[in-house]
């Protein structure tokens, strides 16, 4: 029935039947306001723009959501805007077309005003080239607004790239999506939050210029705690498995550790949580927030091995294990092996210095400067 009805009638519709639409319609214009006036900050006249497009609001809460991919794209956002000098352009935050309204992202600390797609044809009217950031499990929606004619200013503008934030190459689109964007674009390129999808071997499949990025995260952003300032706590990332349930049982079954699994916290929040933790344990991708930046905090990380993301010289550190049925049987005899101010410090250190190895915040803004460049990894 719904997909019979007029377009201008379901605006109607949804008012009726959602408290979500009746939140939103009562939210959204003191939000439309706020964007109107902030993007004032901006040069009308620049012939040059960097657009970072991300997804708008919960629909249930009206707020932002956290995650580590956010992070990296906003924290790629302002590094960006920070290079004023290379690359001559105005960067700005956008919503994706059709998603709901979205001030700022609230739950961790950041300076970057979100804004509207629209308004991009609305306030900048000399843009003769510009780039858009797009997160790869995006990709078909981004594709599906350019066919939809959302973007239709593009068709003046001289220079359209497209760069596609890969930071889990789970959520990559098929290599047809991919091809289907090239033909509605100048230039479609792709960045990566890991080395291991970086290679001349995903340049070929891809058939796009592939760069490095890496993410905001290095060691000295972390409140580091030593063995004996440590809690008695394991922090759990709360990614779906299906080997969670079993191993998790095994770990509240442990009467001298206390378990944390990571939700509702704000950034901030989580950042003091891992220092004091002891251990921490990711169920995601395995090299990934929930691991590295409890391990510069001064915890012992255990995850399940993958050549995905790791890098194969983090294949034979203890924790890191072949398979979960592995991390099942050796886990609890490795936090009892580990627990002590001998063994403690000596493992944590090799696991320190593998992810301070690979997690520079110096290298990621040259990582950055080099992509304004044109000085791709694989061009």
């Amino acid at each position: 029935m719904k997909k019979y009805l007029p377009d201008f009638l379901k605006p109607a519709i949804r008012y009726v039947y959602y408290r979500q639409q009746r939140a939103k319609v009562a939210r959204e214009p003191g939000i439309r306001r706020k964007q109107d006036e902030l993007i004032k900050q901006f040069d009308p006249s620049a012939e040059r723009l960097i657009v970072y497009l991300v997804e708008g609001a919960d629909w249930d809460t009206g707020i932002d959501k956290i995650s580590g991919g956010i992070i990296s794209i906003v924290s790629f956002c302002e590094e960006s805007r920070a290079l004023r000098s290379l690359h001559g352009a105005e960067v700005i935050m956008c919503t994706l077309p059709r998603q709901h309204l979205l001030l700022k992202h609230t739950w961790f600390r950041n300076d970057t005003d979100v804004f509207r797609s629209s308004q991009l044809k609305q306030y900048f009217t000399a843009v003769k080239e510009v780039v858009f950031h797009i997160p790869e499990y995006v990709t078909e929606y981004f594709s599906d607004c350019l066919h939809r004619g959302e973007f239709s200013w593009l068709d003046k503008v001289k220079k359209v790239q497209v760069n596609i934030m890969n930071q889990n190459i789970r959520l990559m689109p098929p290599a047809w999506v991919i091809q289907e964007l090239r033909q509605q674009v100048t230039l479609v390129t792709m960045t990566t939050a890991h080395q291991q999808y970086c290679t001349h071997a995903y340049r070929k499949a891809w058939g796009i210029p592939l760069h490095k990025l890496s993410v905001w995260i290095s060691p000295e952003k972390y409140f580091f705690k030593p063995y004996p300032d440590k809690q008695d706590l394991i922090v759990v990332s709360p990614d779906d498995h299906p080997a969670r349930e079993s191993i998790m049982k095994q770990l509240y079954s442990l009467k001298n550790i206390r378990v944390q699994v990571i939700r509702n916290l704000t950034y901030e929040q989580y950042k003091a949580t891992i220092s004091e933790a002891k251990w921490a344990l990711t169920f995601g991708e395995g090299l990934d927030g929930y691991f590295i930046e409890p391990i510069l905090s001064g915890a012992v990380g255990f995850a399940v091995y993958n050549e995905e993301f790791f890098t194969g010289d983090f294949k034979d550190l203890a924790t890191v294990y072949p398979s979960y049925a592995v991390m099942e049987n050796d886990m609890a005899r490795d936090l009892e092996r580990l627990d002590n101010e001998r063994d403690f410090p000596v493992y944590q250190r090799s696991q320190f210095e593998r992810c301070a190895a690979h997690y520079s915040h110096e290298q990621y803004g040259k990582n950055i400067a080099a992509f304004y460049r044109g000085e791709y990894t694989f061009p």
